[in-house]
């Protein structure tokens, strides 16, 4: 299905109706096409773009918010001269 902006905008009822039924809905604006269609939903949808982005490892959590607070608040001021009450 082609369309223009100001079409795809005043049916986007038909063209998600067209999208769902496995078409791809082309739309022209300004020179440019974009493709409107249904994706199937991928678990993580960031797989193989690793290298791109870098990989992040978190660590296991030790103690509760409020603890690493505390244990924060304590160095901080212990730095400044100051006993943490």
């Amino acid at each position: 299905m082609k369309t223009t902006l100001t079409e795809f905008q005043r049916s986007f009822r038909q063209a998600r109706e067209a999208a769902d039924r496995g078409e791809s809905v082309y739309v022209e604006a300004e020179g440019q096409t974009y493709v409107f269609e249904k994706r199937v939903a991928e678990v993580n949808p960031f797989v193989g773009l690793e290298g791109v982005f870098g990989a992040v490892a978190l660590g296991q959590k030790n103690g509760s918010n409020r603890e690493k607070i505390r244990e924060r608040l304590a160095a901080k001021n212990d730095r400044r001269g100051r006993r943490a009450a």
